[in-house]
């Protein structure tokens, strides 16, 4: 019975493959723990992490979240604008110890009277303190985009 592969093009097994193969699992094992888990390691104790302050932690803030988004995006907008946020569409979600991504719209009114409206996407971060006080939230992200 003949063989399915031509005698020219059978691999051909290197008398090194071994110990390139244990060569390379000796390489992979020492980047694993030189490189990549102390990468993971100080990824972790990052203060991404971090829920050491239980001030920020003890109750959930979404819905002041959106307020204070709401006023970030009337200051990024501005006053002279006929501005109509709304509630039905609104979302906030608490991603980590105090910080909020919120999701909502807003009707705006062009200069021919016609309501346009845009969808926004917020990040802000409680910093401690007085929660109403609009100072004691940053704007870590925001983008507005017309439907």
């Amino acid at each position: 019975m003949a063989s399915a592969v031509p005698p020219s093009q059978k691999p051909r097994i290197n008398k090194f493959s071994g110990v390139l193969l244990i060569a390379f699992i000796v390489g992979l094992y020492f980047f694993q723990n030189k490189a990549v888990m102390p990468f993971v390691e100080g990824v972790v104790e990052s203060d991404a992490f971090d829920s050491a302050n239980s001030e920020i932690t003890e109750k959930d803030r979404s819905a002041l979240a959106l307020t204070h988004c709401v006023e970030f995006v009337r200051d990024n907008l501005g006053l002279d604008h006929i501005l109509q946020f709304g509630n039905d569409d609104s979302k906030a979600w608490e991603v980590a110890s105090g910080r909020y991504l919120v999701s909502s719209y807003v009707l705006e009114q062009d200069e021919a009277g016609k309501q346009v409206r845009k969808n926004f996407a917020c990040n802000v971060q409680y910093t401690g303190g007085d929660e109403m006080d609009q100072d004691n939230w940053t704007l870590q992200g925001l983008d507005i985009r017309d439907i």
